[in-house]
């Protein structure tokens, strides 16, 4: 396989926080910095990889989701509101970080992931989409809200990333997921994680 072509990235490094491909996450920026980083990536059209720190550590994980910030509400305190949508995910060159204007960038490789469901798993993709949904139902109280996040749902990456999202309390074991690109080995992942019991209530 031919070596992936590397793009630059701004680095958002966030303690216990994954951006899986297909979920939207709101975000709520604050320091100077971080405000001038959405600024220049929507000018710039520079994707932010927002990077797991585990808890206690100053680590950048490499792995890592991305996407374009949408400005959502700009306010008088020059704070500002964004919903991150993770358009992929991206492996970071993190041990040549380089800063400028206090903004930390490293170049990065798209991952492609796998994303053909084979047969045989498809009764335990079934099993976790059911379980999504309940904890939809049972978590979401506005109806047409759970409507449109149910709707949103339309194959298995997006079951996939709002069930990792939601449902997985273990930011480690998010992570681990993040680390996985074959559909087919995420599902059985998560299938065994909600086997186990170790999961938001569904």
């Amino acid at each position: 396989m031919p070596e992936q072509t590397k793009h630059p990235y701004f680095i958002f490094p966030l303690t216990n926080v994954n951006l899986f491909p297909k979920t939207t996450k709101p975000l709520h920026i604050f320091e100077p910095r971080y405000v001038q980083m959405v600024e220049e990536s929507i000018a710039k059209q520079i994707p932010i990889a927002v990077c797991f720190v585990p808890e206690g550590s100053k680590e950048i994980r490499p792995v890592a989701g991305y996407g374009l910030p949408k400005i959502i509400e700009s306010r008088d305190d020059q704070t500002m509101l964004i919903f991150m949508t993770g358009l992929g995910k991206v492996r970071l060159d993190i041990d040549r970080i380089q800063i400028t204007n206090f903004l930390q960038m490293a170049d990065g490789e798209m991952i492609q992931e796998e994303v053909l469901l084979e047969e045989s798993f498809k009764p335990k993709y079934r099993a976790l989409s059911e379980a999504l949904v309940r904890w939809i139902r049972g978590h979401i109280s506005d109806q047409q809200q759970q409507e449109i996040f149910i709707r949103g749902l339309t194959g298995p990456r997006e079951v996939v990333g709002a069930f990792a999202a939601y449902l997985i309390f273990d930011y480690d074991l998010q992570y681990e997921m993040m680390e996985i690109i074959s559909i087919n080995e995420q599902i059985k992942f998560l299938y065994r994680l909600l086997e186990s019991g170790k999961l938001a209530s569904t």
